[in-house]
């Protein structure tokens, strides 16, 4: 693995002071590899020790072996001339862009089943079908997830809340239940306003589940349990269907999970909900 990937998916658990370091380099990193380890340590607020330490961990010998790796790899992607994705140009036609975006869901869903922990997806729903409330929290395009994910699970008699305002979501972590259960959904584990939320929930006692595609974040951190999944995005991809399939995949295998676990039930109150809403269809 590339250093700009194990930025995005460290093979270690990264401390804060890795954290603060991972973002420099995310943000300055062709002048990373021409300035001293002096300066660096002055400039990214880090000490020269944790910055040597820190290139051993992500598997390099020296500063300036990884230096010079990560300027090969930053000058290759400048080199390539594609404004979506770094497998996507901007003169091909639409069929082919279509066929890659098939073939870079199908592959982005693979790898997340390769790395899927059954343990931690168990865990997941026995936590679910606890009897304790669910909330789904997220923003953005991870709260259009929370909102749906809510609603799947309420429809099988899971009281289930989606939440996708940090207001609101602030405002339910104040008042959580001890044994509530919070799913947090996140791609880069790092929203402020999702992990101070998710700080508060566990303050207050409830259980906390994190998917997230930063398996090294803050989110996966203060988790009891976390579902990491593996894409990259590039600016104008942010929010990209391939990330929001991912956490739709993640959890419709959660809810396939519980209605294995409790058929009956799940089918009831499935029919039960559909006959209710068909009240509305039929003005009755």
């Amino acid at each position: 693995m590339n250093i700009l990937e194990q930025l995005d998916h460290p093979g270690f658990k990264p401390s804060k002071s890795d954290r603060t370091l991972m973002e420099y380099i995310r943000l300055h990193g062709d002048l990373f590899c021409t300035t001293p380890i002096a300066s660096l340590a002055k400039k990214s607020g880090i000490s020269e020790s944790t910055i040597t330490r820190f290139v051993r961990k992500m598997g390099f010998q020296s500063l300036q072996h990884f230096k010079l790796s990560l300027a090969e790899e930053l000058s290759r992607r400048s080199q390539q001339k594609t404004i979506i994705s770094h497998n996507i140009a901007a003169d091909e036609s639409i069929m082919t862009t279509a066929k890659k975006l098939m073939s870079i869901g199908m592959d982005t869903l693979r790898q997340t089943v390769e790395t899927l922990d059954e343990e931690v997806i168990a865990q997941t729903v026995r936590l679910l079908t606890g009897g304790h409330r669910v909330y789904f929290i997220g923003l953005g395009n991870s709260g259009f997830v929370a909102d749906d994910s809510a609603y799947k699970f309420q429809r099988i008699g899971i009281e289930a809340l989606g939440l996708d305002n940090s207001h609101l979501i602030m405002l339910h972590m104040a008042l959580i239940q001890p044994g509530d259960v919070v799913i947090a959904i996140s791609h880069s584990g790092a929203s402020k306003e999702i992990v101070q939320a998710a700080r508060l929930a566990k303050q207050n006692g409830a259980r906390l589940i994190a998917i997230t595609a930063n398996s090294g974040s803050e989110l996966r951190d203060c988790a009891d349990l976390c579902i990491s999944y593996r894409t990259r995005e590039t600016m104008l991809e942010t929010g990209s269907i391939v990330t929001k399939l991912t956490q739709v995949f993640i959890i419709d295998l959660i809810y396939t999970q519980v209605v294995k676990e409790r058929p009956e039930t799940s089918v009831k109150n499935k029919q039960r909900t559909a006959d209710a809403v068909n009240l509305l269809r039929l003005g009755h």
